[in-house]
């Protein structure tokens, strides 16, 4: 039996779709962005749209660990956002080693101007694909996070 070329499967793998609809959504997602005149990039509406959840307030660890981010990443995002008075950090009650980050009310409106534009672009993304098809692809990606998270 013939091994497969390692550069055949390398370009067929299915890293490299996820690699492509990855940079193509975000890119969608900044192009949406850009037009609104909203100032805010893919990675910090990630970072927002975790503190628009019920993770207002949550300690800065806990927001990196949700988001996949290291700690200078998410220390950059942050900075950006409290340039743009999004958001705030400040030391935890209990340990003041960590910080919380909270959301600005400027932070808490830009929600209702941004969700809409994130729907139409998941909307976009999801076209033409079954409910069944997107639940067995979270599924499958998800499966493959679980395999290669550090």
């Amino acid at each position: 039996m013939q091994k497969p070329d390692i550069t055949n499967r390398l370009h067929t793998h299915i890293s490299r779709a996820v690699m492509k609809a990855h940079t193509a959504y975000r890119l969608r997602l900044l192009s949406v962005f850009m037009e609104a005149n909203i100032d805010i990039t893919p990675d910090m509406y990630f970072i927002l749209r975790c503190l628009w959840g019920e993770q207002d307030g949550c300690r800065q660890q806990e927001l990196a660990d949700k988001t996949d981010k290291d700690k200078a990443s998410l220390t950059k995002l942050l900075d950006n956002l409290e340039k743009r008075a999004l958001v705030h950090r400040r030391p935890d009650d209990l340990d003041g080693r960590s910080k919380r980050v909270w959301l600005t009310s400027t932070g808490r409106a830009l929600k209702e101007k941004v969700y809409p534009l994130a729907l139409a672009v998941m909307e976009l993304a999801e076209q033409g694909i079954s409910r069944q098809d997107i639940l067995l692809a979270q599924s499958i990606l998800e499966k493959i996070h679980q395999n290669v998270k550090r």
